[in-house]
């Protein structure tokens, strides 16, 4: 477990953090952004402290930027195929930068690594996917009990209440049913 790091940039007033993190962002020099906390808050913080603080931020923008692109991906391929669901399209990301991580990693380190390690991580995406494809199959089951329960309950009400309707539509489906055949 890590330790939250706190310096004296976080301790600052929010509005000051802000525009020092805006200067860090804006490449200004550490010097100038020492002398501007200095000028602001009468702080005096080392240039060692600023480029540390520095450095966290742009780790943590880094991987705020890594998120919302893998968010984009995501969301490009839910939009590409209408019928996928978010879970899927994470499934289908996370293999690509499996395999692609696969394919990057050098012999020698293959040959470090353990096979049972390598077989419970195998393992635990093949679980993944299991569980994914057997909720998919449960959720399809239900979809289809309930139409057909929707389905026999519009029929015999539009077979009481308007025998008319029901047998023009009877007629259409046994049409369509013959000419798909």
């Amino acid at each position: 477990m890590s330790r939250r790091k706190h310096s004296k940039i976080d301790k600052l007033p929010p509005s000051i953090k802000d525009e020092v993190e805006e200067m860090i962002k804006a490449n200004f020099t550490y010097a100038e952004i020492a002398e501007y906390i200095q000028t602001e808050t009468d702080t005096q913080i080392s240039k060692a402290a600023i480029c540390r603080y520095a450095k966290s931020l742009n780790e943590s923008l880094t991987t705020l930027r890594m998120a919302q692109e893998n968010f984009r991906c995501i969301a490009e391929e839910l939009n590409r195929y209408p019928d996928l669901d978010a879970g899927e399209g994470l499934l289908k990301l996370l293999t690509h930068y499996i395999l692609e991580r696969i394919n990057n990693t050098p012999e020698e380190q293959w040959q470090s690594l353990k096979p049972d390690e390598l077989i419970k991580h195998a393992t635990t995406l093949v679980k993944a996917a299991s569980y994914k494809k057997n909720l998919d199959l449960k959720n399809e089951e239900l979809m289809s009990a309930g139409f057909e329960q929707v389905k026999s309950l519009v029929f015999e009400t539009m077979g009481r209440e308007r025998p008319e309707l029901y047998s023009e539509v009877s007629k259409f489906l046994e049409e369509k049913a013959k000419s798909d055949e």
